[in-house]
């Protein structure tokens, strides 16, 4: 059982790694999207990098990756939560209801039940994130560059200007 656990740790450590690198990626892939643009003529030539970058890592595909991690993490340690719930109820029910063979454990109606329990919990799983990624996805970089250039609200004094 230890092999296993920690097989299972070693994969989301791997899978986290490669997301790592992908990060890494996606900043040089920042860098080199701002010199041509820079270089074409598409924005002055003193535009600040930070805001730029900040922008397209936040567009970009990466935070797919890290849904996936998660959504998948999370799941790991929800099925085995949802299997044992469900276990422990019905067989507080079958004894509740007199302990009929028909209902027992390992029988073809528990496994059936029990099957239908796990892909509920890896439903609401999915949901859960699928719901969490479309809501709060910023689908627009011009949108999300903007919002990075504009000073900090925290940071403006009475007149509406940046003590920065």
């Amino acid at each position: 059982m230890t092999w296993i656990i920690l097989g299972i740790i070693g994969f989301y450590a791997v899978w986290a790694a490669f997301i790592a690198w992908s990060f890494t990626g996606i900043k040089k892939e920042a860098r080199i999207v701002y010199d041509a643009a820079r270089q074409r003529g598409e924005f002055p030539a003193d535009e600040p990098y930070e805001p730029f970058e900040k922008a397209h890592i936040r567009t970009s595909v990466l935070r797919v990756s890290i849904y996936r991690w998660l959504a998948c993490l999370t799941a790991t340690i929800v099925m085995p939560l949802a299997v044992w719930l469900f276990s422990s109820i019905w067989v507080k029910l079958y004894y509740f209801n007199g302990a009929n063979d028909v209902f027992a454990e390992g029988t073809l109606i528990h496994s059936f039940y029990l099957a239908v329990t796990t892909m509920a919990s890896l439903v609401l799983v999915a949901g859960i994130y699928a719901h969490r990624y479309h809501k709060g996805r910023p689908a627009n970089f011009d949108v999300e560059w903007a919002q990075e250039k504009a000073p900090d609200p925290a940071t403006l004094n009475s007149w509406g200007v940046s003590e920065q």
